[in-house]
């Protein structure tokens, strides 16, 4: 009888241990997950379904992306919240937007968007709201508020002589010497803290696509001898601390050059709409997306850098901003993806729009 007991008691720890051994492995292997590989690619087919309106099955992607590394993005937590809502799986929905709240994202601005209204008569709603200030106050106590503040005034001393009087061209000299004493301070932080991701300095109240600091990023380009931050920017991308769309777009900034193709649409707009407007061959452009002329060699060398980052191929981002636009239920988008040409005549236009191939 006592060997049988002790026997049970032996399977039973060899159980636990082996629960716990299990358990440590797959947090070892979530710490060590590579974003490039486990996560964005997942996300990648989970738009893909957005797109195709199979909500269900994109909400199944998103679920294996957020499983596969420690902490997924807000967008896609926000993307993955409407996928539940339109799937009337309310209590899934709650579960992401609850994930939003830890990253910074406000009560006023969810109750704001009109695609989480019909959560809102969800019995579950009243009590995501009564623990929100529980969260948020979690959410600031977590999150390096500090850093983020100081990372805001890299923003605002390089705005500072740039809207003073005269700007750029009075006070040049000064402000290159903020420029380069803003890219010694992002570094050392970056030295300190790592890049500063969602995890550590929250988002603004909202889905922000780029942090301010990311300024300082920006003016530091190749024609300019800039700071390259190519390998911090991808170390942070593989890491699950940046966007890779941001990464890209911050790339093609400091190179001067469309190389990931971040820059994917445009439209012509005249001074004078009607000049244009009345010329049967340029049409209606007010309505028309077009995109930049490129070679297969040159379409397939973009598709290689961006695979390296985990993104999609370029013509998969071109649909994706399309529909963006038509979606906005959504966050598919983003802000840089579309350049805005404004020029002065049918003539200049007929140029330019000469260079591109129209979107049908």
């Amino acid at each position: 009888m006592q060997f049988t007991l002790r026997l049970q008691f032996l399977k039973s720890i060899t159980s636990f241990l082996l629960l716990l051994a299990l358990l440590s492995f797959g947090h070892q292997a979530l710490a060590k997950a590579d974003y490039v590989k486990d996560y964005h690619p997942r996300i990648n087919k989970a738009e893909i379904m957005v797109m195709a309106q199979d909500y269900a099955g994109a909400l199944d992607l998103y679920q294996n992306a957020f499983a596969a590394v420690p902490r997924g993005f807000a967008r896609d937590y926000y993307n993955a919240a409407v996928c539940a809502t339109l799937t009337e799986n309310e209590k899934q929905a709650i579960n992401y937007l609850e994930k939003l709240v830890e990253t910074g994202v406000s009560l006023e601005y969810l109750e704001s968007q009109e695609v989480f209204a019909p959560l809102q008569e969800y019995k579950g709603w009243k009590k995501f709201v009564r623990k929100y200030p529980k969260r948020r106050k979690a959410f600031r106590e977590k999150t390096n508020l500090d850093l983020r503040a100081d990372l805001d005034e890299l923003w605002a001393r390089d705005q500072f002589f740039r809207q003073a009087k005269g700007g750029l061209r009075v006070h040049g000299d000064t402000i290159k010497k903020i420029e380069a004493d803003n890219v010694k301070k992002l570094l050392a932080w970056i030295s300190q803290h790592g890049y500063p991701g969602e995890k550590l300095i929250g988002v603004a109240d909202t889905i922000e696509q780029l942090p301010r600091f990311s300024i300082v990023i920006q003016r530091q380009t190749v024609a300019r001898n800039g700071f390259d931050f190519t390998p911090v920017l991808t170390k942070a991308v593989h890491e699950g601390k940046l966007d890779p769309h941001a990464a890209a777009y911050l790339m093609d900034q400091q190179q001067g050059r469309n190389l990931y193709r971040s820059k994917v649409l445009a439209k012509v707009n005249c001074n004078n709409p009607k000049e244009c407007a009345d010329d049967e061959e340029l049409g209606d452009l007010s309505n028309r997306y077009l995109t930049q002329k490129i070679s297969e060699e040159d379409e397939a060398k973009a598709n290689e850098l961006r695979a390296a980052l985990g993104l999609e191929p370029v013509a998969d981002y071109r649909e994706k901003m399309r529909y963006a636009m038509q979606d906005p239920r959504f966050k598919l988008g983003y802000d840089w993806a579309v350049t805005n040409y404004r020029v002065p005549s049918k003539e200049a236009a007929k140029v330019l729009v000469e260079s591109m191939a129209a979107i049908e």
